[in-house]
């Protein structure tokens, strides 16, 4: 059964405990209107934490903090994009040599705190709670203690309230103040300090600074924030760009996708419609055909994400459902993907395409009807073997979710 409800009416923390405590395993999907989270948890733990728009990509850590260099960086995702396996950045980097897997896995560790935490600013939105057997990756063996997670985030919401009562907005431009004794040489501060104090040029943001440092944001804001304390650093009013109304014409970017799609062109195309709902979050078109290129690369769990940003919390299209069906037939949550198709055929009307749905729900209830066949069937042979009741050792061909789901199809099939 899935948990699921508005962010507000829940604190996230909360939520995060009762999954910990209650050994959970599956996806938490949290829908805000700036972004969209994933975390994956495994009997309670998690083991992996991603964001459709600001994620950081391992790449993009491990070069901050100096574990790879960028010729590595882009030697990687040449490896990557040319290997049939599809396998992740992480094992590649550790493959090639470049770093060691204790590395990898902290960055991953730094990767998911990062995720968390600014999952944890979000005041509003939904969240749902799909139960599937999801176990740590094998590669890099990477599964957190949610409890260890929650103590790191607050500690950091903590410090940042610390942080904006000097830097408020990290949009804020930055200056050094009047006097400060930086020409004189009698500062005693440390290396990072005098990097940023030689990036302030009364032009540059607080973000600006930030991002050509190159550190970690809440890392190099806390520096921000100790030189803002001492006096030596100002924040004042927010920068504006001015922008030329008058704009190069554009080729239509769903058009340029949908004809990447159809040339075959499957990795372009992702990149064409990321770029898209990044820009336009709101676009439903943009995360259908995105969720359509995740799809048709295999990376199904993407792909359900995209499918639902798409239906904007409506259940009831028919376009989504019938294209959630076979993607969570694909990640093999049968029970999932017939309750999609019924929702489907429901208000699809006269499409063609409902005949060939009718008969795929059709062919899944048999198959779960045969598997509880094959359940009865072997508990009976126990039966005669022992001449007693069947013994508790004896495993069931299905889970009590499926179970459910049938019993909830026979049910639905005896109204018609």
């Amino acid at each position: 059964m899935a948990i699921e409800g508005p962010i507000k009416e829940l604190s996230l923390m909360d939520l995060f405990q009762l999954l910990a405590m209650s050994r959970k395993s599956g996806v938490l999907t949290l829908d805000s209107a700036h972004d969209v989270g994933q975390v994956f948890f495994s009997n309670g733990n998690i083991i992996r934490a991603t964001l459709q728009q600001s994620y950081e990509r391992l790449g993009q850590i491990m070069l901050k903090s100096g574990k790879v260099t960028i010729p590595q960086v882009e030697r990687i995702l040449k490896d990557q994009s040319d290997s049939k396996e599809r396998k992740r950045f992480g094992v590649l980097a550790a493959e090639s040599g470049f770093v060691t897997k204790p590395a990898v896995k902290e960055a991953l560790k730094t990767q998911v705190e990062e995720v968390v935490f600014a999952i944890m600013g979000w005041q509003d939105g939904y969240f749902r709670f799909e139960e599937m057997d999801l176990s740590a990756d094998s590669d890099t063996d990477l599964l957190l203690v949610t409890e260890n997670v929650m103590m790191e985030v607050s500690r950091r919401l903590d410090e940042w309230s610390k942080i904006h009562s000097k830097l408020p907005d990290l949009d804020l431009v930055l200056s050094l103040s009047p006097g400060s004794e930086l020409a004189s040489g009698r500062l005693d501060l440390k290396p990072e300090e005098w990097l940023i104090m030689a990036t302030i040029d009364g032009k540059r943001t607080a973000r600006q600074v930030i991002e050509t440092v190159g550190g970690r944001e809440f890392e190099t804001a806390k520096v921000i924030y100790g030189l803002c304390v001492t006096g030596l650093v100002r924040a004042s009013g927010k920068k504006t760009d001015l922008k030329l109304d008058l704009q190069e014409p554009e080729q239509d970017p769903i058009k340029q996708g949908i004809a990447e799609l159809n040339s075959g062109k499957i990795e372009e195309a992702i990149d064409s419609f990321t770029k898209l709902v990044q820009k336009d979050p709101e676009q439903a078109h943009a995360h259908l055909y995105l969720g359509e290129a995740y799809y048709l690369a295999e990376s199904y769990d993407e792909a359900v994400m995209e499918y639902k940003l798409a239906s904007k919390g409506e259940e009831n299209n028919p376009e989504i459902n019938y294209c959630l069906g076979f993607t969570y037939a694909r990640l093999g949550r049968l029970e999932l993907a017939v309750e999609r198709w019924e929702k489907f055929l429901r208000f699809a009307g006269g499409d063609k395409r409902a005949e060939k749905v009718r008969e795929l729900v059709t062919l899944a209830v048999r198959w779960a009807e045969g598997l509880e066949g094959k359940a009865r069937i072997q508990a009976g042979t126990v039966e005669s073997k022992t001449e007693s009741a069947r013994p508790e050792g004896v495993p069931a061909e299905l889970s009590s979710e499926v179970k459910s789901w049938l019993e909830k199809m026979k049910k639905s099939r005896e109204e018609r």
